[in-house]
This record gives C-alpha cells, sequence and structure tokens, in this order.
C-alpha cells in the first residue's frame, strides 16, 4: 500500500507545486490586489497580450465601480485617470482590443447581476455594429472569473505564471509587444483592415433587439446609458462612401440614438483631419482622449455631434426575461 501511495504522491507532486506557484505569483490578481507596483505593471502588459478581458474583470470584482466603459480597443483609449482629471469620477474601463458587442453584452448582463451601476460608456462604430462580427472572446473569462478551480487550470494562468516565473528566476525580460511596424506601414495595415470589415457589413438584427433590451434595462433601473462614436482618421471615413455604405452608416447612428445619448467624435474636423491627432487611422492619442471625456463629462461638445436620448414610455421592464 505505501509503495502505491508513493507512486500518487510522486505523480501529484508537479501539479500540486504549479497550484501553489500559481497561487503565489497569481498572474491576474483573483485572490488579492497586486501591491507591487512593477509587478502590477507586467501583469498588466501580459494581461493586455493574454486575455485583458479575465484582468480587466477580475479587478473590476475586486473593487468595483457604478461606472464602466465596454467596447473595442478604440474605447479602451479612454483611460480611467482621465475621468478623474476632469471630475474625480471613478469609471473602470472593460474595454478590449478587437472586442466585439457581443462581449459588450455579455460582460454588461454579467455585472448587473451582482452590482448596481449608475452609468455606462459603450464605445461602438458601424464595423462592430454588423450582422458578421458576432465573436465572442469574453465567455471564457467570465466562466474562469466566477470559478476558482477554473482559474486554476486555464491555460492564461497557467502561461502568465510561467512567465512571471522565468522572469523572476533569471532576471530575463518578458517579451509583451509584438515586434513593431513603422508608423506608416501600421497606417497601411490598419486601413487595409477597415476596408476587410466594411466589404463584410451587413445590419445587425440581432445586435439592435440586444441594445434595445440594455437600453430599456437602463431606462427601468436609472443607468445613463451613453454611446461613443470614436474619432478616427478622415482617411476612414471616406471608406464610408468607397463601399456605399452611406445609407447604412445612417440608420447606425440613427439606431443608437434609439438607446442612449450619444457622442459622435467621428466627423469631418480639425482633429479627424490632422494625423498627428491619432497613432494610427483608428486610435487618436491622448490628449484626443482627454478633450473627449472633458466634453461627455461637462456635457459641453464642441467636437461631438451630441444626441440626447429621450426613453420610449414602455421602457419599464426591470430585466428582459430571456436575460439569465
Amino acid at each position: 500500500m505505501l509503495p502505491f501511495l508513493k507512486k500518487i504522491l510522486i505523480f501529484l507532486s508537479p501539479f500540486v507545486i504549479l497550484v501553489a506557484l500559481e497561487i503565489y505569483i497569481d498572474p491576474f490578481n483573483y485572490f488579492s490586489p497586486e501591491k507591487d507596483p512593477r509587478m502590477h505593471e507586467l501583469k498588466n502588459a501580459l494581461a493586455r497580450k493574454k486575455n485583458t478581458y479575465l484582468y480587466r474583470l477580475i479587478e473590476y470584482e475586486q473593487n468595483p465601480s457604478g461606472a464602466i466603459v465596454l467596447g473595442d480597443s478604440r474605447a479602451q483609449r479612454l483611460m480611467p485617470e482621465f475621468f478623474s482629471e476632469v471630475s474625480g469620477l471613478r469609471v473602470l474601463n472593460l474595454a478590449a482590443g478587437a472586442g466585439s458587442l457581443q462581449d459588450v453584452i455579455k460582460i454588461f448582463w454579467d455585472l448587473t447581476a451582482k452590482h448596481k451601476l449608475d452609468t455606462v460608456y459603450i464605445g461602438i462604430s458601424i464595423e462592430g455594429y454588423s450582422g458578421t462580427l458576432l465573436k465572442d472572446r469574453v465567455s471564457a473569462a467570465l466562466d474562469v472569473k466566477n470559478s476558482p478551480a477554473l482559474y486554476l487550470t486555464s491555460k492564461f494562468t497557467v502561461e502568465n505564471t510561467m512567465l512571471i516565473l522565468k522572469s523572476k528566476l533569471f532576471k530575463q525580460p518578458v517579451e509583451v509587444q509584438n515586434p513593431p511596424f513603422s508608423r506608416e506601414e501600421f497606417w497601411k495595415y490598419e486601413l487595409a483592415q477597415e476596408d476587410r470589415y466594411l466589404r463584410a457589413y451587413s445590419y445587425p438584427k440581432n445586435y439592435y433587439n440586444e441594445l434595445r433590451k440594455i437600453s430599456d434595462y437602463c431606462v427601468a433601473n436609472k443607468i445613463k446609458l451613453v454611446f461613443i462614436i470614436s474619432p478616427t482618421h478622415t482617411e476612414v471615413q471616406d471608406k464610408i462612401a468607397e463601399f456605399k455604405l452611406e445609407k447604412e452608416y445612417q440608420r447606425f447612428k440613427e439606431d443608437i440614438r434609439t438607446f442612449g445619448d450619444v457622442y459622435d467624435f467621428n466627423w469631418p474636423n480639425v482633429i479627424t483631419r490632422d494625423k498627428n491627432s491619432f497613432l494610427d487611422p483608428l486610435h487618436s492619442i491622448d490628449s484626443v482622449s482627454r478633450i473627449m471625456i472633458r466634453e461627455m463629462l461637462l456635457n459641453k461638445p464642441e467636437y461631438a455631434q451630441y444626441a440626447k436620448f429621450s426613453p420610449p414610455a414602455d421602457a419599464t421592464a426591470k430585466k428582459p426575461a430571456d436575460q439569465p
């Protein structure tokens, strides 16, 4: 019997050691917030590369806020510290690169099931408001967030634990960025990506229905819902006409005005004509993000075309019946 138990212990020891390392290193801060600034920076950088959603959702659960930002990489540019600079408002940004409206919808219902929200900012674009863009990158993160067992067995936890351990043991920097393009090369690459999305565009009846449910819930629960169309360079804006999507773009804007307040920064103006306002044709620099947040929080639109939401009289349901 003893030899058998010894074999079992030998077999299990690597798994026990791995779990112990995962708990000690805790690459996504599941068990407690990271207090070491340098380690926090490393974990954050690795999370952006591996699974931004998991890191941000865990961060939210540890210290919830009534105000959140959801969306894709353009919405990511609306940094929490920029909100704080203007009004002291604490806003957590749960947006992620390549985030879809599918992700936005699932995060919204997950958070409202457990927390009281008062303001929800949703970054949105016609590329994302499309019946062909249905990818789901958040479900796995939501499952892991809600289960310690899944967290300890998740490939993201294992991979990031090993990367951090390697960095600590061998004093080697962890490579967290892809090899850089030149600015001109990346600018062309992003424009080509935009072509791909617009070429495949179709009207998203499913997203219309899901955002209507969210809007009705926000009205009934006194949550301020704000949609943000982030600025893109005019080279991107011109592609709407190039792909003959003028009517579709107008319908997109009309739709979201029926869901919540809209701040539309994506029109030809002194910011969007200037390449120096952008990191690439789709993502604005920090100073532009600060302008956007100031205009929204102070409700003094200058570079935004603002549309105030008027809720329909029948938006009274506390929660749609088909939501979990």
